[in-house]
């Protein structure tokens, strides 16, 4: 003979699905608490992008402006030199 299971209350069942949905809201909360945390993650490291990619325009800027001011000396010096020969 297999023992027979006690038969449950209505108070007793209700109490256990309160138990069920509580352990279950305490799951979502740690899982919302965690993508919290990889959205700053993920904000930071766009920030930080952002920052990298300023700072590569800004050096990018830079070394146009040498090159260009070189450009306009080497045209002048070719200039100059074309008139000397040419006198």
């Amino acid at each position: 003979m297999q023992p027979v299971e006690p038969v449950k209350t209505f108070e007793q069942q209700v109490l256990e699905r309160l138990d069920r949905i509580d352990v279950e809201i305490v799951g979502l909360k740690i899982d919302l608490n965690e993508i919290s945390r990889d959205v700053r993650e993920v904000k930071t490291d766009a920030a930080q992008n952002q920052k990298w990619q300023d700072r590569t325009w800004d050096v990018i800027k830079w070394v146009g402006g040498i090159a260009s001011a070189l450009a306009i000396s080497a045209a002048i010096a070719l200039v100059g030199l074309l008139i000397r020969l040419a006198l």
